[in-house]
């Protein structure tokens, strides 16, 4: 009886090594090898030592990255803000490197294993885990809805807030898209409802799963920049420049009597918006407003035309005399403009946001929404 247990064991035993050898072997030839990976990082952004995220303050005097933009900014300023070099923890405390990349070390080390929680600009905490929350950290803008209401606080809806800049949401904000109502990202009405976090499909479900954390590229195909994950499920994609055909409810958001992909649906909303903000703008303030693609983004229409002509994208000619709507439907706008990929990582919650600019600015000026459709 004795040695027929040992027997069993012993089969136990070794049945289990040998599966434990099976699957190391077997991750081991997925794993990709160090050089491999060192490729795909240094042919991505986040290595891109000549970007203007990481060589803007090269030529200031002395040449440094400002605390409020370290954390993001800068490689060293990042690894500041996780307290890996024995500062405080999720806080910059002082000014950062300039031409410090995302490298290794920002991102493999142990205060960023043990991040699994990310803060958004609205000021609501989400945990992620570990992985998505370093990403969600940098990618989620500077402000939100709550900036702007900060900075309108004790103005009436139409009152020009004479002192008042652009309230920018900032770029690449691609986790508060996503998470949507989830993070406050957006400017969100009162009264309205809005989409939570985009829950895509099994296995493409946050930054990770859909992006390789090195070459940045889709995960479907690490050997080719035409990498595309999304063809699995959209019959008509076979690369990137088939993403913005993608509809999955065929509704003509936009009102302009075709059923596009949804990238072109949040354009043509986003035209709509842009159009009764000039209108909005010519009438409750000093100045038609002007929107082009360069910092500060609004500028005055001088001539009145509705087109950006020579000299009128000028900083010296940016737009001032915001009303708390016209603010709202502006953050709006740049929030829908500044995530090229937002149709991706959260269409519905794009197209709310910008209907309900179009609808807020529709109780002041005559704007035509009969045929614009609000996602549920």
């Amino acid at each position: 009886m004795k040695n027929r247990t040992f027997v069993i064991a012993l089969i136990l035993i070794t049945t289990a090594l040998i599966g434990w050898y099976i699957y190391v072997s077997a991750q081991a030839n997925e794993a990709r090898s160090v050089q491999e990976v060192s490729v795909d990082w240094w042919g991505s952004a986040h290595a891109d030592t000549s970007a203007e995220a990481f060589t803007h303050w090269n030529e200031d005097d002395p040449p440094e990255v400002p605390v409020n933009c370290a954390k993001c900014h800068s490689g060293d300023g990042f690894i500041d803000y996780l307290g890996q070099d024995g500062s405080t923890a999720m806080a910059v405390d002082a000014p950062a490197a300039v031409n410090s990349v995302i490298s290794c070390e920002v991102c493999h080390n142990e205060q960023a294993d043990l991040l699994e929680t990310a803060s958004l600009p609205s000021g609501i905490e989400v945990k992620l885990g570990s992985g998505n929350s370093l990403c969600a950290t940098c990618h989620s803008g500077t402000s939100s809805g709550a900036t702007v209401d900060e900075t309108a606080a004790g103005f009436d809806a139409d009152e020009i807030m004479a002192e008042a800049g652009f309230v920018n949401p900032h770029y690449a904000f691609a986790a508060a898209t996503w998470l949507g109502a989830e993070g406050e990202g957006g400017y969100q009405y009162d009264g309205k409802t809005y989409a939570a976090r985009f829950e895509h499909a099994a296995g493409v479900q946050s930054c990770t799963e859909c992006h390789d954390p090195h070459s940045l590229h889709m995960r479907e195909d690490y050997e080719s920049e035409a990498a595309n994950l999304c063809a699995a499920c959209h019959s008509n994609v076979s690369g990137y420049t088939d993403y913005r055909e993608v509809y999955v409810d065929g509704i003509d958001y936009d009102g302009n009597g075709k059923v596009e992909g949804l990238y072109h649906e949040i354009e043509g909303m986003r035209s709509v918006l842009y159009r009764a903000m000039q209108q909005y703008s010519a009438g409750q303030t000093e100045n038609a407003i002007l929107w082009a693609d360069q910092y500060p983004y609004w500028y005055i229409d001088t001539n009145q035309d509705g087109e950006v002509n020579e000299g009128e994208a000028e900083f010296a000619n940016q737009f001032s005399g915001f009303t708390p709507r016209l603010m709202r439907a502006a953050f709006n706008f740049q929030f829908s403009a500044k995530d090229p990929a937002g149709y991706v990582h959260n269409g519905q919650y794009m197209l709310q946001l910008l209907y309900d600019s179009i609808e807020d600015l529709a109780a002041v000026v005559d704007v035509d929404m009969s045929a614009l459709v609000r996602p549920d």
